[in-house]
């Protein structure tokens, strides 16, 4: 009897095996038989260019071990940029592509708005602070004017009080990065550039001042985000006081142009303009 039982155990255990196998090479077989539609590359892309639709195309492959994130759909790629160099057959992945311009400087691709970025040029040594300024410093504004006999040359300018470094550059237009020193056998880097987060305001006085003599600047505050942040805030409410519909004809606040200087004694452009005014006196 007991031989029975064991004969009957073993031929259940045969058949039990054999009924999850079946399943099992049923389910294996759909998941490797199955296909999916996914974006492939058509024309090799170089990194930093844009993708456009005649580089993609739309082909059927086998979905197992398909990686879910692949790209299905062609408009969901076409207008991203390569971030990596892209060959003939390669699938779409997050990381391969980017929604935004490639830039060296990051800091470029998220410009709020409103606002633009500028570079002043750093005539001399002691201009740029030494060549110790990095990106993210908060610095002041002076404006030395050289150019003509006034009595005060020494400018401080409220709209330039707080500005915000994104970057600084050599003259090869290289970013240079002051927090690590320089190998033995490597040549300091000496800044010749500062780019600046501005507002059109501000542009608009940065580009008049560098070509009417020195800008020097000073630092304000390193390393301390809420103090930049609130005296940045600080700066944009000065901007808008300032400059909120200045002579009363229509035009929209925070909105700047030569027209409407502002002609108040605390205003920078007052001594821009007398300095304008001296020099073609002297003629």
């Amino acid at each position: 009897m007991k031989m029975n039982n064991r004969f009957i155990y073993g031929i259940l255990s045969i058949v039990l095996a054999a009924v999850i196998a079946f399943i099992s090479i049923s389910v294996v077989t759909r998941a490797t038989n199955g296909t999916k539609d996914i974006v492939r590359v058509k024309n090799a892309v170089n990194r930093g260019n844009r993708i456009t639709e005649d580089d993609l195309e739309i082909v059927k492959v086998g979905s197992f071990n398909l990686p879910e994130n692949v790209a299905k759909k062609i408009e969901d790629v076409a207008g991203t940029y390569a971030a990596t160099n892209l060959c003939p057959g390669d699938y779409i992945l997050p990381q391969k592509v980017s929604s935004s311009p490639l830039s060296s400087d990051q800091t470029l691709n998220h410009i709020p708005d409103g606002k633009v970025a500028i570079s002043i040029t750093v005539q001399h040594l002691a201009n740029g602070l030494s060549d110790k300024l990095q990106n993210g410093d908060i610095i002041r504004l002076f404006h030395y004017d050289n150019t003509t006999n006034v009595i005060d040359p020494v400018v401080d300018i409220p709209e330039l009080h707080f500005m915000k470094v994104l970057s600084v550059t050599d003259s090869d237009g290289l970013d240079i990065d002051y927090t690590t020193p320089p190998a033995e056998d490597e040549e300091r880097q000496q800044t010749a550039t500062i780019t600046l987060l501005a507002s059109p305001e501000q542009a608009l006085l940065l580009t008049r001042f560098e070509n009417e003599g020195v800008l020097h600047a000073a630092l304000v505050s390193r390393g301390n985000e809420a103090l930049a942040d609130e005296l940045l805030e600080r700066q944009d409410s000065l901007l808008l006081e300032m400059y909120a519909d200045l002579d009363g004809d229509g035009t929209p606040d925070g909105e700047y142009t030569q027209e409407n200087l502002p002609e108040n004694a605390d205003a920078p452009s007052e001594t821009a303009a007398n300095a304008g005014e001296t020099k073609g006196g002297d003629h």
